[in-house]
């Protein structure tokens, strides 16, 4: 028998234990089960999600307006707010009481809630850090003040000019989120688009009204 058979076995050291945050359609989800049945004001949906930072309420408020007709001044001046101090530098939410005070009907919230936790499943399973100086502190505050310019005309009433600015506010509060700078571009490209479409679109609505006007 050698002297390395005889050692007494090393103890095993315990599993480093890593707490995984909850997945952020988890939390939706949950906020959905909470307040089914009833009217939700904006101030119940920024305390239920404030801990998922603005990355989350960005979603939940901007995502419905692409397949949600009428809702884009409700959701959109909050994603205004919500980018502004994402741009700022804040850390925490914040909102005036007259915003946290604007009800959100059960059968509106409950379609909003429902959109963005199947658009946060399908997008969880495919985000992931990348493209890091895209959402390094300075290029979140710019995707901030980026977010609250596509905010801004996604609020304005102009057919299907909705989709492609609420579709590009959600994967660049993803890429916010998951630290994904790749989601993050895809979405700022989308907002882009959607900005283009709805400055052209009043352009030539406007030359069409001269025109009428003109043969009168």
């Amino acid at each position: 028998m050698t002297l390395e058979d005889t050692k007494a076995p090393q103890p095993l050291l315990p599993a480093t234990i890593v707490e995984e945050r909850p997945a952020t359609s988890q939390a939706v989800r949950d906020l959905a089960e909470r307040t089914r049945g009833r009217p939700v004001t904006v101030g119940e949906v920024l305390d239920a999600l404030e801990d998922g930072g603005f990355g989350v309420l960005m979603i939940l408020f901007a995502l419905p307006n692409a397949v949600i007709p009428g809702i884009s001044f409700i959701l959109g001046a909050p994603v205004v707010l919500l980018g502004l101090q994402l741009a700022s530098g804040r850390k925490k939410v914040w909102l005036p009481q007259v915003m946290r005070r604007q009800v959100i009907p059960s059968a509106i919230f409950e379609a909003v809630a429902d959109r963005a936790e199947r658009f946060l499943i399908w997008i969880e399973k495919r985000a992931r850090p990348r493209w890091q100086v895209v959402v390094s502190d300075g290029g979140e505050r710019l995707l901030g003040l980026y977010i609250a310019i596509v905010a801004a005309f996604l609020m304005l009433p102009m057919p299907f000019g909705n989709i492609l600015p609420a579709f590009g506010i959600a994967f660049m509060s993803v890429g916010i989120i998951e630290k994904d700078g790749k989601a993050a571009s895809l979405g700022a490209a989308l907002g882009f688009l959607g900005v283009l479409y709805l400055v052209l679109a009043f352009a030539i609505g406007i030359q069409a009204l001269k025109a009428v006007i003109g043969m009168l």
